[in-house]
C-alpha cells in the first residue's frame, strides 16, 4: 500500500513539475524591455515638447515589473538641466508608471496603455549658488570676502589663542566601603 502511495505522489509532483518547466511566463524579457525602450523615447519626447530649452537629458534609469494580471509598473528616474534666470539648474525627477494590456487585431503585436503617470519627487541642484541677502543690506560683491557671522544669542566656548577650553573633569566619588 506505501509503494503504490508513494508511486501515485511521486507521479503527481512529476507532471506538475513539468508544466512548471514548459508553461510560458506571462510576460517575457523582451516585452520588458520593448516597454523600456517606448517608456525612455516617451519621457525624452515629453520633456523636449514641454521645455525646448533642455539640454542633457539623461534617463538615469528605468526599470518594470509585473503587476497581477496583464499590468506592468514602470518606476524610472532622469535628470536634465535647464537655464533659468541665467542660472544652469539640474532637475532629476522620479517616477512611476501603469501599463495594462490591451487588446489588439493583430495577434503578433503588444500593445499596452499607460492608465497612470505620476513623478513623485523634483530634486533640483543649481550650478552656481545663489547669493541671499536680509531686505536692508547690500549683497557683497566679492563673496570670498564675506566672514562668517555667529549670533550673538548663541553661547560660545572660551576660545583664547586657538586653543578650545572645557570645564575640567570631575573624578566620580569612591562608593563608601561597609
Amino acid at each position: 500500500m506505501m509503494k503504490i502511495l508513494s508511486l501515485i505522489v511521486f507521479v503527481i509532483l512529476l507532471a506538475w513539475s513539468w508544466q512548471v518547466v514548459h508553461s510560458t511566463a506571462p510576460l517575457d524579457f523582451e516585452t520588458h524591455s520593448d516597454i523600456q525602450a517606448k517608456m525612455v523615447e516617451l519621457i525624452e519626447n515629453t520633456i523636449k515638447s514641454k521645455k525646448p530649452d533642455t539640454k542633457d537629458i539623461e534617463i538615469i534609469k528605468i526599470w518594470t515589473r509585473n503587476s497581477g494580471d496583464q499590468k506592468i509598473i514602470a518606476q524610472f528616474n532622469y535628470k536634465f538641466s535647464e537655464t533659468s534666470q541665467g542660472e544652469t539648474v539640474t532637475r532629476i525627477i522620479e517616477g512611476e508608471a501603469v501599463l495594462a494590456r490591451d487588446y489588439s487585431d493583430n495577434p503578433t503585436v503588444d500593445k499596452w496603455v499607460i492608465q497612470s503617470l505620476q513623478t513623485k519627487g523634483d530634486n533640483i541642484s543649481f550650478t552656481e549658488g545663489s547669493l541671499i541677502t536680509p531686505d536692508n543690506q547690500e549683497a557683497d560683491e566679492n563673496p570670498s570676502t564675506t566672514q562668517a557671522q555667529v549670533p550673538p544669542a548663541e553661547p560660545l566656548k572660551a576660545v583664547e589663542a586657538n586653543k578650545i577650553t572645557t570645564p575640567a573633569q570631575v573624578k566620580p566619588e569612591e562608593p563608601a566601603k561597609k
